[in-house]
């Protein structure tokens, strides 16, 4: 077999593999659940976002400019969300979701814990923290 073959078979059952652990965060996009408002503002609904019922929940959606957003359940109160634009604070890259937090996978390597704390370099900061508001149906990120 050719090996562009062997690395599309080994891609599928990786992602396959982190789909039955849950290791892949839900998307909004596209579902309905994720308004992108006039002014630039994201409305999430949390009644139609499953994953944002439960402390630890996780959903990713991109804003007006396209920037790419987490939506995290930090809490079991009412007011326990945080958005956090996913672009590493190092190199710009786009962070991706692991089991335990956040990592640059195609940039330096650096991780971030779930909440956007910097856990290992060489970044030097934190992911950014994103304005919510947040109300017993939605929360507006932006």
């Amino acid at each position: 077999m050719s090996e562009k073959m062997d690395l599309s078979r080994r891609s599928l059952i990786c992602g396959l593999g982190a789909i039955f652990l849950g290791l892949v965060p839900d998307s909004a996009i596209g579902t309905g659940v994720v308004k992108v408002l006039s002014n630039g503002k994201v409305e999430v609904s949390i009644a139609k976002n499953p994953s944002l019922k439960k402390m630890g929940g996780v959903i990713q959606f991109k804003n007006k400019n396209g920037t790419d957003i987490a939506l995290i359940r930090t809490a079991n109160s009412s007011s326990g969300f945080r958005a956090i634009n996913l672009r590493c604070t190092h190199q710009g890259v786009t962070v991706e979701q692991t089991s335990s937090g956040w990592i640059c996978a195609l940039g330096h390597q650096a991780e971030y814990a779930f909440n956007g704390e910097l856990t290992k370099g060489p970044a030097t900061s934190d992911l950014r923290s994103i304005p919510i508001k947040v109300t017993k149906t939605k929360v507006t990120v932006g």
